[in-house]
């Protein structure tokens, strides 16, 4: 097997430099999450999912790319309920904004619309845990979803936790507690 020397993270490490500018803005009042709680679960879940898209073979860019805003509702209007099913109101409009802003200085920077298509697809479903997709984005964002949340020290539960088993399986994971 051949290993790059260098995985490829401008535009997911872009991408979420542009999100924590834009992030300076906002409101702490009111906010179901903490602004920092929020974006150290975006940061984290991006790396989840490189590690989870390079074990399961797919690609790790995009893959970042949806762990770094999958809580884009959740982070724009400060509000979890139906976060997943809201995100669609923010996806296209984000990517465009980040594609048009310096941090998108060249077209190898720019989100493609075959990857906001991607992404729409699959961050509106990424809190229905219970339920198993045929399409390996939605069920890697589930899982990296699943295990941040955890390691995050949320409480985990249910399908949640059938997942997060299924991850530390995955991984070959030991897990004991000390």
């Amino acid at each position: 097997m051949k290993i790059p020397t260098k995985l490829d993270t401008r535009r997911s490490h872009r991408l979420i430099q542009f999100f924590l500018e834009r992030s300076k803005n906002w409101s702490k009042d009111g906010r179901d999450f903490s602004i920092y709680w929020s974006t150290s679960h975006m940061t984290t879940t991006a790396q989840i999912m490189r590690l989870l898209a390079v074990k399961r073979g797919i690609c790790p860019d995009i893959c970042a790319i949806a762990g770094a805003i999958h809580d884009i509702a959740t982070m724009e209007s400060g509000k979890a309920e139906n976060h997943a099913a809201k995100a669609l109101d923010y996806i296209a409009p984000l990517i465009s904004e980040y594609n048009a802003s310096r941090h998108a200085s060249n077209e190898a920077l720019k989100i493609t619309e075959h990857e906001i298509a991607l992404l729409e697809e699959i961050i509106p479903q990424h809190s229905s845990k219970d339920i198993v997709s045929d399409n390996p984005y939605v069920e890697i964002l589930k899982d990296a979803d699943a295990l941040d949340r955890y390691l995050q020290g949320v409480e985990t539960k249910d399908a949640e936790m059938q997942r997060l088993a299924g991850v530390f399986d995955e991984l070959g994971s030991v897990v004991e507690f000390c």
